[in-house]
């Protein structure tokens, strides 16, 4: 297995770059919707994201992910939310934003990936990787870190924090389907998994729990009490 992956390391060293992109049926998460109306900005930055990784005397890796992005985040505040509306790309976001209960605004914070038998630095000295990790692997790895902002209508923000991801592949999907598309199911993997985890968790977030508790809404079994956007299924 690792003779088959050298090998074809070594002809992408010769061949150059390998683009990778990603398109993918997200899951609408299974949970109880939160009874809010939520704008969301996809800004120009996030829709059009591309990750790109050069290093002299390696493959380059290039991974377009925006168009994905947007399409994972519309399934899964499908999901959270009773309603969402999206907002132009306007940069800057303009406020206030009408019959909205808040807006939430989707950022890629960082992006890494570890390809199998790539050294675990870079040539240039920098460790690969969010998890330090010190030895090669036979494994496609992408860890993704996206920053979520949330305001309400007039644009004082709530709360601003970070959903970290993580998915894996083993080598022999390369042997499959050739290096693109293994970076491509490898990146589906960690996308998902950042839905899943936002949309299970986004209520422990402590900003987020006390703005509902404030708004009069304490749990995804009770409905608003008060006026405004915000209001019971």
């Amino acid at each position: 297995m690792k003779r088959r992956v050298t090998l074809l390391l070594l002809i992408l060293m010769v061949s150059g770059c390998t683009t990778s992109t990603v398109e993918s049926d997200f899951p609408i998460p299974v949970v109880d919707k939160l009874p809010l109306r939520v704008a969301v900005h996809y800004d120009e930055a996030f829709s059009n994201y591309a990750y790109r990784e050069e290093s002299a005397g390696e493959p380059s890796w290039v991974i377009m992910l925006g168009s994905a992005n947007v399409a994972m985040f519309r399934r899964v505040f499908k999901g959270m939310f009773d309603e969402t509306v999206e907002l132009p790309e306007i940069v800057p976001l303009k406020f206030p934003v009408d019959d909205v209960d808040a807006v939430l605004v989707p950022a890629v914070e960082s992006f890494e990936l570890r390809v199998p038998q790539q050294p675990p630095v870079t040539p240039e000295g920098m460790p690969r990787g969010l998890e330090g990790v010190s030895e090669t692997t036979d494994y496609f790895t992408v860890w993704i870190t996206y920053r979520m902002t949330m305001y309400d209508s007039q644009g004082r923000e709530i709360a601003s924090w970070p959903v970290r991801a993580y998915g894996q592949t083993p080598s022999g999907v390369m042997d499959m389907f050739g290096p693109d598309e293994a970076l491509a199911r490898t990146t589906t993997v960690a996308m998902r998994d950042a839905g899943a985890y936002l949309s299970i968790y986004f209520e422990d977030e402590p900003r987020i729990r006390e703005w509902l508790r404030e708004s009069g809404w304490n749990s995804r079994s009770q409905p608003h009490r008060r006026g405004g956007a915000m209001r019971a299924r």
